[in-house]
């Protein structure tokens, strides 16, 4: 029983450690990928949550963004950096008024108020004066369009919702003319944008180096699977042989036990030989040749063997060995 448990928990503990990995390595195959589960049917085409994320990812730069360029267009000091102000908040502005229609057609909630990264943004732009206020509201708003673009065109490529292909579409080009906004201040420094995200192991520039990493914590995860079912399996078996050990040194001793009890036996066995010889008469019992006087047979002892008992012609007793 216990070899058995040994060997079920070796290998449940490989099995876990192969689907840990499995899923790890899948995650971030996946990495930015929008999931497959939640899709709901509407009349315009089924609605995932990739196009749902968009929706509410739109309303989220909007509710920021609007606001943000209202105050570009007052406190800026360049006449570029005022006028793309004023075009991002006046275009942002109709964008979120899309945005909450097609929201209100496929029951999608939205937020009241920006992220918690994008307030952070918000806090870091106003706190700027200056040239310094330009180069940063320019910037953080040139990283928040980067961020929202793909995501556009990944939904827009994808889609199976009618109003929310077309949807991405007018954001694309909202985001994209931003873009040109911005960059024509000539405040954009690209050496500060984000990196772009790996496109994974699925894309189709990976090669064999791209499995290097994940095969490495494959192969680690393994043995430490092996040592420790190695380890577990060496248990059992050691518990087992010291329990096999146990029948032999009963086994062994049983000789002894019988030998005891042969002897505890005997003065009873020889009260019932003399009960059994006994008459009804109340005669006396035979006593067979060769018998000592008393009636007592000779018992053997150690090392001297059984002694005869014989009687001489002079009367005395004498024992020949």
């Amino acid at each position: 029983m216990q070899r058995r448990t040994s060997r079920n928990l070796s290998r449940a503990v490989v099995v876990a450690v192969i689907l840990a990995v499995g899923a790890t390595i899948w995650q971030s195959w996946t990495a930015g990928m929008p999931g497959m589960s939640g899709v709901v049917a509407t009349q315009w085409g089924p609605l995932s949550p990739a196009d749902r994320d968009l929706i509410v990812k739109v309303r989220l730069a909007c509710l920021w963004e609007m606001s943000t360029g209202q105050q570009v267009q007052q406190q800026g000091t360049s006449p570029a950096v005022k006028e793309a102000g004023r075009k991002i908040s006046a275009e942002h502005t109709d964008l979120d008024q899309k945005t909450r229609d097609i929201a209100n057609k496929l029951g999608v909630p939205l937020p009241a108020s920006p992220s918690a990264q994008q307030i952070g943004w918000m806090k870091e732009i106003a706190s700027k004066t200056g040239a310094d206020y330009d180069r940063t509201a320019v910037q953080r708003l040139r990283e928040a369009h980067g961020i929202v673009l793909p995501i556009l065109a990944e939904v827009r490529i994808s889609t199976r919702n009618d109003l929310v292909r077309e949807f991405a579409s007018d954001g694309t080009a909202y985001v994209t003319r931003h873009i040109g906004y911005l960059e024509s201040t000539g405040l954009v420094d690209y050496s500060a944008l984000p990196e772009p995200q790996s496109p994974g192991l699925l894309s189709g520039s990976a090669n064999w180096t791209d499995l290097l990493v994940p095969g490495l914590v494959l192969i680690a995860c393994l043995l430490a699977a092996t040592l420790i079912a190695a380890n577990v399996r060496s248990r059992g078996k050691a518990g087992k042989a010291g329990k096999s050990t146990l029948p032999p040194m009963v086994t062994a001793a049983a000789p002894r036990v019988a030998t005891a009890a042969a002897l505890i036996a005997l003065p009873e066995a020889l009260s019932t030989a003399r009960s059994g010889t006994s008459t009804s008469s109340g005669a006396h019992p035979v006593i067979s040749p060769g018998t000592p006087p008393g009636g007592i047979p000779d018992v053997p002892t150690a090392g001297r063997g059984i002694p005869r008992s014989r009687v001489s012609d002079s009367g005395r007793h004498a024992v020949r060995r």
